[in-house]
């Protein structure tokens, strides 16, 4: 049998009739410099957070009825922008729109408004309040919220606990939070375009696209790296722009590879990319939107598909390409946030065959995707994982071509 692609069930026949041998696959982790195990920390932190329980739209785990996810994904053109904007509104961040033509730059603007005095905090801490407050500047800031920052672990979580670090490494890392919100050109709401778009920060750049942040617009709702909701645009400055924003902004650390071999939930998908020599596509630059599947998912298929140990023994060379295919499948050439997923839209993905795309429906910290040979769509929980090349939606079912 010499074709890279099998439908899973003609590869029943295969498995039935042949003995594998087990191989053992060694993974190597570079560990970070010890200036950056902070970073990782709040990261990570900060992805374990993803699931909003104040979020509109919110879908349940599991759902075998498309028109059902699609007229919810169809509500959010109504519901999110007014949810952003009645949020606004509550903390009085309505009066600051109104500005035109403000004689106050922007640190002046942050400090009269209560709901910013973290982030003055920070901005004092990091010795930034001098070129934020620069009259010839002409800037964009992206400014997070107190209960933005208070999503974040001590010391970042608030004025009291950033007005008493004392680390260099901490003050280091936080002034590099600070410039990845702010973009040396001033760019309104109506310039960021419909769909998707990005804009390098001033934040000096580290690993690749570590300094890039990525717009997801629909319904005309921005959202930034898949997580946050600017909900106030357009706050004029003499010196910029502010949009307001419900969560802080962290810059990727990690490439999906690096993010995905250490999650145990992963273990199958790390075994399925390390057999078919697909890990090293994921190990270093590109812009990637992986649909993840975890070892639940994985388990839902038939051996020796269903476990990373039983995938560590493959053998045969057409179980391998077909593994290969169907991983492929689940890869996209571009980011992809749920917030760019459409509504029943079909997207092109890395597998072989001009059948090779899948069906996606949008969600707000969520989404939907499902394969041509899938009976129902998979769901994207957790969702939107920064990573420095692309971005992971874990899904719970594997997606068939």
């Amino acid at each position: 049998m010499t074709g890279l692609y099998l439908p899973v069930n003609h590869l029943l026949l295969i498995y039935k009739t042949k003995k594998f041998v087990m191989t053992k696959n060694q993974f190597k982790w570079f560990g970070f410099p010890k200036a950056f195990a902070i970073i990782v920390l709040v990261a990570g932190f900060l992805a374990s957070c993803q699931k909003d329980i104040n979020s509109p739209g919110q879908f349940a785990d599991e759902t075998n009825n498309e028109q059902a996810a699609v007229d919810q994904a169809r509500a959010l053109e109504q519901t999110a922008p007014a949810d952003a904007d009645k949020q606004a509104e509550a903390l009085g961040l309505k009066d600051l729109q109104n500005r035109n033509g403000s004689n106050q730059n922007i640190v002046q603007i942050a400090v009269s408004n209560p709901n910013f005095s973290t982030l003055v905090a920070a901005v004092l801490k990091t010795g930034l309040a001098g070129a934020l407050s620069d009259p010839s500047a002409n800037l964009t800031v992206f400014a997070p919220t107190n209960a933005a920052f208070a999503q974040l672990p001590a010391p970042f979580n608030n004025a009291n606990n950033i007005n008493g670090i004392s680390n260099p490494s901490q003050v280091d890392f936080l002034r590099n939070v600070l410039f990845y919100h702010v973009i040396g050109a001033e760019v309104f709401s109506n310039q960021i375009s419909n769909g998707r778009s990005s804009a390098v920060t001033i934040k000096p750049a580290g690993s690749s696209n570590d300094n890039t942040v990525y717009f997801s617009k629909t319904f005309n709702l921005i959202r930034v790296n898949g997580q946050s909701t600017v909900i106030l645009p357009n706050i004029n400055a003499n010196n910029g722009v502010i949009h307001v924003i419900d969560k802080v902004l962290l810059f990727p650390t990690n490439t999906i590879a690096g993010i995905a071999i250490p999650n145990t939930n992963l273990s199958a998908l790390v075994a399925a990319l390390v057999k078919t020599d697909l890990a090293g596509v994921f190990t270093g630059s590109g812009d990637f939107t992986v649909f993840a599947p975890t070892d639940a998912a994985f388990a839902q298929l038939p051996a020796p598909f269903n476990n990373a140990a039983n995938i560590n023994a493959i053998s045969n060379p057409a179980q391998i390409a077909a593994l290969a295919n169907i991983l492929k499948y689940h890869v996209v050439s571009s980011r992809n946030f749920t917030w760019d997923l459409g509504i029943l839209r079909r997207i092109t993905t890395l597998a072989d065959g001009s059948d090779n795309k899948i069906t996606t429906i949008l969600g707000f910290n969520t989404g939907w995707v499902k394969g041509n040979d899938n009976n129902s769509f998979a769901s994207a929980n957790p969702a939107d994982i920064l990573a420095t090349n692309g971005v992971i939606h874990v899904i719970n079912k594997v997606l068939i071509p």
